[in-house]
């Protein structure tokens, strides 16, 4: 017994001090899989006004530096991607909007995956009046124009914040909430700004389009070096 004891003394302090000398590595599950993501979101124009938004990520280059501070090893990923899309809402009894745009967006991902992201974006937005419109011409005649439409130019800026969940066969979903601003060009001779919120998903489903390699730079940096790693990866 005393043997024993003698022996959990001298080795549990020697396990301790081993394991102590090993780096702790900060990891998480992180795949961008080999087909575009596609993603649904609530749409609200102003907010409340319901909609609903769709559209696919194109990835176009992923930025990973690797540190290594204090015997801890973290990375941090950029990405960058494009976003076609197609927004829909209704405004009661004023005008329902169309909204047909490509954003080009910088998503920063933290800590367990989370990130957030700024874009800008331009398309075509247009705005279909509720209810009947009435024009008078230079002789007093009033004609019944019935509903009518106007499109703009539209150029935006986008934040957004969320987060990547793993998914099957290296599939992720990503959860997140994204506030925009867009600036309606030729209103009027002149632009009107339009609010908007996005509370939506992203995954990837198997009849997604296949995107092929992403060209990705990866840098590592420790206490004595720093390497810079070009190479294209289908992650």
């Amino acid at each position: 017994m005393k043997k024993l004891f003698l022996f959990i003394i001298l080795f549990l302090p020697l396990q301790a001090s081993t394991f102590a000398q090993e780096k702790k590595t900060i990891r998480y599950d992180f795949t961008l899989g080999d087909r575009a993501p596609v993603f649904i979101s609530y749409y609200g124009n102003l907010a409340i006004h319901p909609g609903v938004k769709a559209g696919f990520n194109w990835n176009l280059f992923l930025l990973e530096k690797t540190k290594e501070k204090k015997k801890v090893i973290k990375t941090k990923r950029k990405l960058l991607y494009v976003a076609p899309s197609l927004a829909w809402y209704i405004h009661p009894r004023s005008n329902q909007g169309l909204i047909i745009k490509t954003d080009l967006d910088w998503r920063m991902y933290a800590k367990r995956l989370s990130f957030t992201e700024l874009g800008i974006g331009a398309g075509y937005f247009r705005k279909f009046n509720a209810g009947e419109t009435w024009e008078v011409d230079d002789q007093g005649t009033v004609t019944n124009e019935g509903g009518t439409s106007r499109g703009y130019f539209d150029a935006s800026l986008s934040f957004a914040y969320g987060r990547q969940f793993s998914g099957k066969k290296g599939r992720p979903v990503t959860g997140y909430l994204k506030a925009n601003s867009d600036f309606l060009v030729g209103y009027n001779a002149a632009f009107v700004p339009e609010f908007s919120l996005e509370l939506g998903v992203m995954f990837t489903p198997g009849w997604s389009i296949k995107r092929g390699n992403v060209k990705t730079k990866a840098i590592t940096k420790n206490k004595t070096k720093a390497k810079a790693i070009d190479m294209s990866t289908e992650l």
